[in-house]
């Protein structure tokens, strides 16, 4: 029967006693979790270990450490926040939602018995749970209060998250000399907001001309309970539904933290957009305003950089697309219209997302994994190549159509 179930680091591997000195002075790098059994019971299988480490991660913490943080932090009842005007100021995220995985152990343990039956000692066998992982705070040691997350969970660090948004935001050609940022951290660390407000990028919005600041913010948790997700714009507030209020969305991504998250190419696509808004708002504008189905964005790829023009293909017989690269690019367009709606300014986005991020994968909607460029490709001149494809698409007279009907 089940005599003992809780969460203790352990020192040592192997075997050794039950009981409290067992763990003194024990390592924080692993997380074990015991079960007791009497001889001659079976052992439990993983979806009941994992239900029950659930339910019962916040049995044992470590003590809590002190740790130095900016004299502006504001804490609440469940966040901290700080506001400065660094890009690369990540101390928040840190110091305390510096998030990684740690590996989680079962300790299976039977009694050595005498030959009359008497208990020697117990005998702990450590078992590990190699598709699951529990979370620390690396910077203080705390286990965080929060299930396991699966090996096929996409975990992207807070602190790591925002140090690469700093450098993209510096390589763009956005002004970020005089930016205001604003951090937040909510339950211990395992959800992060960032707000990056560029005092030197505004935009008249609605017919009153009201100048409203541009911004970009990032939504990120590492404990499967939000999506990742991203804005950028010129507008006053927003909430994680996808609405914004006083002022218009430039660009919005929700992504949720599968294998092929890529935290960079929404990033990228984020601040494409909102070069987009400041120097050319009016296209943006009408491509945003103008209908385009996923239909007719496959009729618009079949003319031109999906047609086939192999001799079989222009007599008429076989295939007349690339049918690769439609569902390709049809599957981007999938994953843009879900926020940008069916709009030119969704079939841009997909195009411009394959062109710039040559080696991205993708999965179809048949669990299908494909990769993207060809290992022995040299990436400058597969984005230059597609690229052009691209603008080809932009200036052809199937695209351009859409644009007469929105005008």
């Amino acid at each position: 029967m089940l005599s003992a179930l809780f969460l203790a680091p352990l020192s040592g591997a192997g075997h050794g006693t039950i009981g409290p000195a067992a763990s003194r002075g024990a390592s924080r790098s692993q997380i074990f979790f015991q079960i007791n059994l009497a001889r001659g019971v079976n052992i439990w299988n993983l979806s009941d270990i994992v239900n029950l480490l659930s339910s019962c991660s916040a049995a044992q913490q470590p003590k809590e450490r002190a740790v130095t943080m900016p004299l502006d932090i504001v804490t609440t009842h469940n966040s901290d926040t700080y506001e400065h005007h660094r890009l690369d100021d990540c101390s928040l995220f840190t110091e305390r939602g510096k998030v990684r995985r740690v590996p989680i152990d079962a300790l299976l343990s039977k009694p050595d018995l005498t030959p009359t039956g008497e208990v020697i000692q117990e005998i702990v066998t450590p078992k590990r749970l190699d598709g699951y992982s529990a979370l620390i705070n690396a910077a203080s040691g705390e286990l965080l209060d929060t299930r396991p997350i699966g090996k096929s969970y996409n975990l992207v660090p807070h602190d790591l998250l925002f140090a690469k948004q700093a450098d993209m935001l510096w390589d763009s050609e956005l002004p970020t000399d005089n930016v205001k940022v604003i951090d937040r951290l909510y339950d211990g660390g395992l959800k992060a907001h960032r707000t990056v407000l560029f005092d030197d990028l505004a935009s008249d919005v609605g017919k009153n001309g009201d100048r409203v600041q541009c911004r970009m913010d990032i939504f990120n948790s590492v404990d499967m309970s939000w999506a990742f997700q991203i804005f950028s714009g010129a507008y006053r507030d927003l909430c994680r539904n996808t609405l914004v209020f006083g002022g218009e969305k430039a660009y919005h991504q929700k992504r949720r933290h599968t294998r092929n998250l890529a935290p960079e190419a929404v990033i990228n696509k984020a601040t494409l957009g909102l070069n987009v808004w400041q120097n050319n708002r009016d296209q943006m504008r009408l491509w945003s305003g103008s209908t385009m189905s996923r239909d007719d964005f496959a009729n618009v790829l079949a003319g031109t950089i999906c047609k086939k023009k192999t001799e079989a293909a222009q007599a008429g017989q076989g295939s007349q697309v690339n049918e690769t690269l439609m569902n390709r690019l049809l599957h981007g367009f999938q994953q843009e219209r879900a926020e940008l709606g069916n709009t030119m300014w969704a079939g841009y986005n997909a195009l411009t997302d394959w062109s710039t991020h040559t080696d991205k994968g993708w999965t179809n909607g048949a669990g299908q994994e494909f990769v993207g460029q060809k290992k022995t490709a040299q990436t400058h001149n597969v984005q230059r190549q597609r690229m052009d494809m691209v603008r080809s698409v932009l200036t052809s007279p199937a695209w351009s159509s859409f644009e007469r009907v929105a005008a």
